[in-house]
């Protein structure tokens, strides 16, 4: 019987234009594993950025690294390149914050590409996540993939509890189990392995990945042209020659009380709340200790104004793009 793990693995792999997939439990766990197989180990430094979801920060510390926060570029809000050499960090992850893809990476890069499909560009590992918002929803999930096959043994072997592994095979031949001189554990690892029964769902949903991006392109096209003309929202900027999936449509407001009115205006006018930004992660109470506020004043100024509106559905969309235009008529 096919291994419907294995074939996940491949078909995502493949989609991506990666040559190794690890298909793990959850997107916090394929950058866990990543960091390790990298040889990030504690008293390292890995730069992260701070406007993002805090599973980011947590892989470097279930890693016993220390995060090293950089800020984000005010138009496009990811990390700003520009700051990075003075961090001097062992490694760093990058965050395709929203959708937006930045095309290439240096090799000791990991790409967190959670919130995309983008294709594996150039980094050590790029990480995928398939949590229930996701575009490839199934649930929970991800996928870490790589070209390098050391990193996708040690990759492997960490996520399987230790297990010495072949990159290629999520599982160990039942032939090797029933020697009773094998030997399972040549190292120390976590039980990070993704169930068959997710990695069927993945299979039976790969044929419509398209599909499902072209849904969060159309959504936002609705968005896009709700805000046309508004003087107080701006977008986010999408450089030449970058791509962007819009897990999300975002919008900065020009004031933080503006945030909050727009919250409301759009719900007052028949739409979905929208989400806010997550809150800066080292403003986050479990996390106060690892930076102090005004370190990353953009991020910071930022966070509070931004608004996100969901892709995920068509018909949804259409109501909440019309909830905005009506609040944006009010404001007047």
């Amino acid at each position: 019987m096919t291994d419907p793990v294995a074939s996940f693995e491949r078909a995502f792999a493949d989609h991506v234009g990666a040559e190794f997939g690890i298909a793990l439990n959850s997107g916090t766990a394929t950058l866990h594993t990543a960091l390790v197989a990298l040889g990030v180990k504690p008293g390292d430094y890995v730069a992260v950025p701070p406007l993002t979801m805090s599973a980011t920060t947590i892989a470097v510390l279930h890693a016993g690294a220390d995060p090293a926060f950089v800020d984000v570029d005010p138009r496009d809000w990811l990390m700003d390149d520009g700051l990075m050499p003075n961090v001097y960090p062992d490694t760093f992850i990058w965050v395709s914050l929203y959708g937006l893809q930045k095309p290439t990476f240096p090799f000791h890069c990991i790409d967190d590409a959670a919130q995309t499909l983008r294709p594996h560009g150039g980094s050590a590992f790029t990480s995928y996540s398939f949590q229930a918002s996701k575009i490839l929803s199934l649930g929970e999930g991800g996928m870490l993939v790589t070209n390098d096959e050391d990193l996708a043994r040690r990759a492997r072997e960490f996520s399987s509890l230790g297990y010495r592994m072949d990159p290629r095979q999520p599982r160990i031949s039942k032939a090797a189990l029933k020697h009773p001189g094998y030997q399972r554990h040549h190292s120390l690892g976590w039980n990070y392995r993704m169930s068959p029964l997710v990695a069927e769902r993945g299979l039976a949903l790969m044929p419509h990945v398209e599909l499902l991006k072209q849904i969060r392109h159309q959504c936002a096209d609705l968005y896009r042209a709700a805000i046309q003309g508004c003087p107080w929202l701006t977008p986010q900027h999408v450089p030449d020659g970058w791509a962007h999936d819009y897990w999300t449509f975002a919008v900065a407001t020009d004031t933080r009380a503006r945030c909050l009115w727009l919250l409301d205006a759009v719900e007052r006018h028949g739409g979905e709340r929208p989400y806010p930004a997550w809150r800066t992660t080292f403003q986050e109470p479990a996390f106060r200790h690892l930076a102090l506020d005004g370190m990353c004043p953009v991020a910071e100024d930022l966070q509070p104004r931004l608004v996100q509106f969901q892709t995920n559905d068509l018909q949804s969309a259409i109501k909440n793009a019309r909830a905005l235009g009506r609040a944006i008529e009010e404001a007047g």
